[in-house]
């Protein structure tokens, strides 16, 4: 009994420190870049139901989003985003969402 309980445990033990090793580890950063991402389409996209945003104001800060989107492909192309790719990063996303911002709360409404 004891012997298969042994067994057991350690085939669960290898089990799950293979899953471990075949795992790709992802940077906090990653997940947080993809809920910002994500956040920043949906502000668009109610800008637009809510008049708040032109179609054409929209359609600007979609393909600044898909801008955005490149440089983070670009510094995640070496396998690595080191500290001052991510302040970049960090402070061009902040620079999107300010953009979002005033052109949500300028005059111009949708028509």
């Amino acid at each position: 009994m004891k012997k298969k309980l042994l067994g057991l445990f350690l085939m669960g033990g290898i089990t799950f420190g293979a899953m471990a090793q075949t795992t790709p580890a992802t940077p906090a950063t990653a997940k947080a870049g993809w809920k910002a991402e994500k956040s920043d389409r949906k502000r668009i996209k109610e800008g637009v139901k809510t008049g708040e945003l032109t179609k054409a104001e929209a359609k600007d800060l979609r393909e600044d989003n898909k801008g955005l989107k490149n440089e983070v492909k670009v510094a995640k192309a070496d396998g690595k985003v080191d500290k001052a790719e991510r302040r970049v990063l960090a402070k061009d996303q902040s620079k999107f969402s300010k953009e979002i911002y005033h052109k949500k709360h300028n005059a111009r409404k949708r028509a």
